[in-house]
């Protein structure tokens, strides 16, 4: 019995597979890669859409979750519209197989946060640029003798757990990383909470 999604065929294309570049074709259906083999020999069925991919490359998109600007731009201290930044970067990164990212705020103060995160917005990717997946806040909630090359007058502390996090901030709407030290939340209740809340902890120093 065949199975139930429309199955679409993409042809005249490469693939990458098994760390090789192949001349196959790529099968999806439902969203999802599958192996044609069944098709052809169990379901016994063609394809519903077939597309020609023109002699291309077909390869997975990168992502990026880290990356503070590029382009002339830099997020955490823009010099034009956040909007227009994002945008720019968006753009860009298309052209090195960067299908989506998370624009990264390094270490900064609380009027900038709050300036800043309400302005970036989760956007789909396509052919005119990567995808928005949410934004990536670097600190402040790091160590201060590990910070690298954050400003140390920005580290602030966990005194007050998730309150800290949320005056910081200002809000976490769109926020989908928060790179902290987990030194910080000895009792993890602030991992906890961000966790709760959708929100990926990246263990920094």
């Amino acid at each position: 019995m065949a199975s139930s999604g429309k199955l679409i065929q993409f042809y005249n294309c490469t693939i990458l597979r098994d760390s090789k570049i192949m001349r196959e074709d790529l099968w999806v259906r439902n969203s999802k890669i599958i192996n044609p083999e069944p098709v052809f020999y169990d379901e016994k069925v063609m394809a519903d859409v077939k597309i020609d991919c023109g002699n291309t490359l077909i390869v997975p998109g990168f992502i990026d979750l880290q990356i503070n600007g590029g382009f002339g731009c830099d997020f955490s201290t823009p010099k034009e519209d956040i909007a227009i930044s994002i945008n720019k970067v968006a753009k860009g990164i298309l052209q090195y197989g960067v299908t989506s990212f998370c624009p990264t705020l390094i270490t900064s103060t609380p009027d900038k946060y709050h300036e800043i995160i309400p302005k970036i917005r989760i956007q789909n990717g396509g052919k005119h640029g990567a995808g928005v997946l949410g934004i990536h806040v670097e600190g402040p909630f790091i160590n201060k003798e590990k910070r690298g090359a954050h400003p140390i007058q920005h580290v602030r502390n966990l005194k007050s757990g998730i309150e800290d996090v949320i005056r910081t901030y200002g809000t976490l709407y769109n926020i989908r990383i928060i790179t902290l030290a987990p030194e910080l939340d000895p009792e993890g209740e602030v991992i906890e909470e961000l966790f709760r809340q959708g929100i990926t902890v990246s263990l920094g120093k």
